[in-house]
């Protein structure tokens, strides 16, 4: 039964972190349209086909984009805000659920995470292209997006019920 009890600890919580994942994502590209508009910065929400590099897959992709080229510190504003806002309301949360609801905890803190690796791989690109005149076009790539997204996930499911067991059998 402790197997059963076990597996379901470390998939529970993967599964919820993947299906809120959507969630986060549109609410961080929601968040880059409020910055572009708190700066007078008109701009759209596009839905985009995104092709892999490594294999012969594609995805489709919700972007945040300028309809006018704005300075280059609103553009860096706007790419890190855009992840780090959704992050406060899903902190609140993941502190009222991580004791009570351990599974929701854990999904939560996975999406945080995650939203913390698009905000420093946007800084990342802003920054190369807009300060160092240097476009790096990996960090464009899904494989780059998504990959360690999932190894995010992956790892605060598995870490976070490896802690929660080692807790019950102390």
């Amino acid at each position: 039964m402790r197997t059963v009890s076990g597996l379901r600890g470390l998939v529970l919580p993967l599964v919820l972190a993947l299906v809120l994942f959507p969630v986060a994502l549109a609410a961080q590209e929601v968040s880059h349209l409020a910055v572009y508009a708190f700066f007078g910065i008109p701009s759209a929400l596009l839905v985009t086909p995104w092709r892999f590099h490594f294999v012969d897959l594609w995805v489709f992709g919700l972007h945040a984009a300028a309809s006018v080229a704005p300075p280059v510190p609103v553009h860096v504003a706007a790419d890190v805000l855009g992840p780090v806002l959704p992050t406060i309301p899903l902190l609140l949360l993941w502190a009222a659920v991580r004791r009570g609801a351990p599974a929701a905890g854990r999904a939560l803190l996975a999406n945080v995470l995650a939203l913390a690796y698009f905000a420093a791989i946007e800084l990342a690109f802003a920054l190369g292209a807009f300060v160092f005149g240097h476009v790096i076009d990996v960090l464009l790539w899904p494989e780059l997006n998504y990959g360690p997204v999932l190894a995010i996930v992956a790892l605060v499911a598995l870490l976070g019920g490896r802690a929660e067991a080692g807790a019950l059998h102390r």
